[in-house]
């Protein structure tokens, strides 16, 4: 089997480059002709995808290197398999598909796991796997450190939500599905493909990897009091119960602002509104652990 690596190596804590070499070894020792393709700017890992010429392509990162590297696999009228690596802050792909964190156990399921389909969103132009943020969830994001992520985990991304929640932010959308229409004032718009979002796994126990579908949430305006009682309903599965949250699902979706709107797509900066969304079903298929049950 031709394998590739792609792999920031700067993730992990600047160890993404001893991961790389220990599953080429690991691949190697199988019969892999296996190839190392380190990602040296940001968009670099759809590049090295999308020429990959391989059997398996092997993505070492975060979610936002899956993202790229997923970016690259899409266009391609059959893909090779993805294989993951988990090296990021949140690695919400990775969690909800049951792929393990430590490198031993990540490198014994591209090993031994099993391909599963899972959904992608095409995202006019790009490609999405776990969230689209746009709004305060989406500037909170922004204002994460490099530090802070790697001091606190997911839960730099979540105080750091509250606190910017708390600045009452909000801007006038217009999303539009072939089974709803909403035109109001919100504070954030949050869209999710699984059930992990933040790298907390039980956000929304209804979504699934191969559900079909995107999870919309849109938030109402927020009074200092309700801003507070955002938390409880965010870690304990009942987001979509929040007072005054409106939440659907939907296969299609367009968004559009009167103003100048930049969306977070996995955790990156990504496209400005207008935005085109659409589920794309039964393309990627990716290795897990092959007792995984959705």
């Amino acid at each position: 089997m031709r394998s590739a690596i792609i792999y920031n190596p700067h993730s992990g804590h600047n160890q993404g480059e001893a991961a790389a070499r220990q599953l080429q070894t690991a691949l190697r020792n199988r019969g892999d002709d296996v190839t190392l393709l380190p990602t040296k700017a940001p968009g670099s890992a759809t590049t090295l995808a999308k020429e990959a010429d391989a059997d398996l392509v092997v993505a070492i990162g975060g979610d936002g290197t899956v993202r790229e590297v997923i970016s690259g696999l899409s266009p391609r009228k059959q893909p090779p398999l993805l294989g993951i690596m988990p090296k990021g802050t949140v690695n919400n792909l990775a969690k909800t598909l049951h792929i393990p964190l430590t490198n031993r156990g990540a490198i014994n399921n591209i090993l031994e796991g099993t391909p599963q389909f899972v959904d992608i969103g095409q995202i006019n132009n790009t490609y999405m796997v776990s969230t689209l943020t746009l709004g305060v969830l989406a500037n909170a994001a922004l204002a994460v450190t490099q530090r802070e992520k790697q001091r606190f985990g997911p839960l730099a991304f979540l105080f750091k939500g509250l606190r910017v929640l708390g600045r009452h932010q909000h801007w006038h959308l217009t999303l539009e599905s072939p089974h709803h229409h909403w035109d109001q004032d919100t504070q954030f718009v949050l869209i999710a493909m699984t059930n992990s979002v933040g790298g907390f796994t039980n956000f929304n126990p209804d979504a699934a990897p191969d559900d079909g579908m995107f999870h919309v949430f849109v938030a109402p305006k927020l009074t200092w009091r309700k801003t507070f009682l955002v938390l409880p309903y965010f870690i304990t599965g009942n987001f979509a119960k929040f007072p005054g949250m409106t939440y659907f699902r939907t296969d299609e979706l367009r968004i559009t602002t009167r103003k100048h709107l930049r969306s977070r797509i996995d955790g990156d900066p990504s496209v400005s509104l207008p935005i085109n969304g659409q589920v794309v079903k039964n393309h990627i298929q990716v290795i897990t652990p092959t007792s995984t049950i959705w």
